[in-house]
């Protein structure tokens, strides 16, 4: 008998990595069992579908409606696109009938999860965020399991449907060897490392922070740098004026010890990973949850007034294991330099590390599949 099962989501990386984590495990352990598994994914973006296409998954494109809970102008043009979302749902659902759905949240994963409970279909869903956001907090309610990342989420549920699980994690961006990511990125063994990722749509506060910081990051540090693709344009002009500025002064040290990428592929962020000492990032699950599992110490910077402050609460929660909470507004370039450096000091570094490892769930996925998969088969 064939099992099939339905995967919605959508847009940015930490909503499409966890899912496609999952897809590799439910086609690993169906494999492993002997189970006819047949997997659609549906949402919304380019990224989602890239991502999917990559993996041999069949991929269908619907539309989808923002839930803004502020006054914007594109309100009317989402709510036009709701009702078409829901339609196309509604086609692509019936015509493959899953045997369950999991949705990981935001607005592409709404339509396709409730058009799956008028059919009876058994909904999981996956909330990343300490903070649920809007679309999960309404899943909940009709959800049977929802697995959450951190402990304190639980309490935005009914008692006894959360589980924690952890956010699934990309295999593919683990297990890299330092001396081979220096030398991925022509890097000096000497000097360390720094990596800033500024996640896949790119941070304008934290880039604005490692240009104003770049002289003496790059004085005193190696620098990968992740400026988010829309943002590559501007990264490198300004870059370039710095550069200009300090002929014969810094930069020939801005030229060797720094690396920009607007967007890191997998086997760039494992060499990252692997290559670096410490890590600045946002606050997003997705990126903590990968730098747990490769234990780097790590400065994050949640956004400001991001929906319901979910980022902070994010980076509060892993402060407890070692990383270092640097918000917006305190964040200047001798409070980063100051940071980094203290990581690195060699009574910290070791202790911090292991700390921070000991906050990684890298069985998130496999957890999620074998309980998925117990309720189908």
């Amino acid at each position: 008998m064939a099992y099939r099962i339905l995967l919605a989501g959508g847009g940015t990386g930490g909503h499409v990595f966890p899912l496609m984590a999952v897809a590799d495990a439910l086609k690993e352990k169906a494999g492993q069992n002997g189970v006819d598994l047949e997997l659609l994914v549906i949402g919304g973006g380019q990224f989602f579908e890239q991502a999917a296409v990559e993996r041999g998954l069949a991929f269908k494109e619907i539309l989808a409606g923002k839930l803004r809970r502020y006054v914007s102008p594109l309100t009317i043009l989402d709510i036009l696109k709701m009702p078409v979302g829901f339609c196309q749902s509604l086609w692509h659902v019936f015509r493959f009938m899953p045997d369950a759905i999991l949705a990981k949240g935001g607005y592409a994963s709404l339509a396709p999860a409730l058009i799956g409970r008028l059919f009876f279909i058994p909904l999981f869903i996956h909330e990343s965020d300490s903070v649920p956001g809007l679309t999960n907090k309404i899943l909940g309610k009709l959800a049977k399991t929802v697995f959450v990342s951190f402990q304190s989420t639980e309490k935005y549920f009914k008692v006894g449907k959360a589980v924690l699980t952890g956010n699934p994690v990309r295999k593919e961006v683990l297990g890299g060897n330092h001396e081979e990511g220096l030398n991925f990125f022509k890097l000096k063994p000497e000097m360390k490392t720094v990596l800033i990722l500024g996640g896949s749509q790119g941070a304008q506060t934290v880039n604005r922070i490692i240009f104003d910081s770049l002289v003496m990051l790059t004085k005193n540090f190696q620098i990968i740098h992740q400026c988010g693709a829309g943002q590559e344009q501007s990264v490198r002009t300004e870059t370039e004026k710095i550069i200009k500025e300090g002929e014969g002064k810094y930069a020939d040290a801005i030229r060797s010890n720094y690396r920009l990428f607007p967007f890191l592929e997998a086997e760039q962020i494992k060499s990252a990973y692997a290559a670096c000492d410490v890590v600045i990032s946002r606050a997003g699950a997705g990126s903590i949850f990968e730098i747990a599992a490769v234990g780097k110490p790590a400065i994050l910077i949640p956004i400001a007034n991001s929906s319901s402050d979910h980022q902070l609460a994010n980076a509060r929660e892993f402060s407890a294991f070692g990383a270092v909470v640097v918000e917006e507004d305190n964040l200047t370039p001798h409070i980063l330099l100051n940071q980094a450096q203290s990581l690195l000091e060699d009574g910290n570094y070791k202790k911090i590390s292991e700390k921070i490892k000991s906050f990684a769930k890298p069985d998130a996925a496999v957890q999620i599949t074998k309980m998925m998969l117990s309720h189908i088969t």
